[in-house]
């Protein structure tokens, strides 16, 4: 299951992150509709790049950062993360973290993308019906399904709408009933209560330059 939750997240980063700067931004006012094209345009992507990341898995970020980090709230889920330690930080300390936290995000799901494999993997997406007009906040529920016969994996996207950007992102991915977000607010607590939000912030930046390896060798 824990490997399961990182496969997945990989794709949630994947359906919801900025794109290329020749890429015109993708738009939609159901976020059901948005997730599906944005999800099917970063995996298409992924397909049409696997020579270039099996020679090099570091090409999974470039990925990342051009077909996906527009749709992903990544301040806010920075802001979330931080919790009561966000009042106990200067404004320069809170861009720095929102900065480190990006990049951090970027290397751990570049990893996690290692384990997609376009031939084995399918996503069925929720029904767009289902959006109530007006909302500003929307959890999005689509599946997972793996050839092979494992059972389909439930992922549940929490999404807000952004005024600044007049666009739809998401900030959480729930799968099976455990928030990326909360493990991740849970983790980076513990490293703050023990290096300071400096020592945090460092630490994030070491993580963030290291290699993309495949999951297998980082998981502990």
């Amino acid at each position: 299951m824990k490997q399961w939750l990182f496969t997945l997240s990989m794709i949630f980063f994947a359906a919801t992150a900025p794109a290329a700067a020749q890429s015109e931004l993708i738009r939609d006012d159901n976020p059901y509709v948005l997730l599906e094209k944005v999800a099917n345009k970063t995996l298409a992507r992924i397909a049409q790049d696997r020579d270039l990341i099996n020679a090099d898995l570091n090409h999974t970020r470039v990925i990342i950062r051009e077909e996906m980090l527009p749709y992903v709230d990544y301040i806010y889920a920075a802001k979330r993360v931080l919790g009561r330690h966000l009042t106990q930080t200067t404004e320069e300390q809170r861009q720095e973290f929102y900065t480190v936290f990006r990049d951090y995000l970027i290397t751990t799901y570049a990893g996690a993308f290692t384990q997609y494999d376009e031939n084995k993997h399918t996503i069925e997406f929720g029904n767009p019906g289902r959006f109530e007009e007006n909302s500003r906040m929307v959890v999005v529920n689509t599946r997972l399904i793996e050839q092979g016969g494992r059972p389909p994996v439930r992922l549940d996207f929490k999404m807000r709408y952004d005024n600044t950007d007049d666009v739809w992102k998401a900030y959480d991915l729930v799968v099976e009933g455990v928030s990326l977000l909360n493990s991740k607010q849970t983790e980076i607590a513990s490293v703050i209560r023990s290096n300071g939000i400096d020592g945090t912030i460092k630490l994030l930046r070491e993580k963030a330059r290291e290699a993309v390896k495949p999951y297998e060798e980082t998981e502990s």
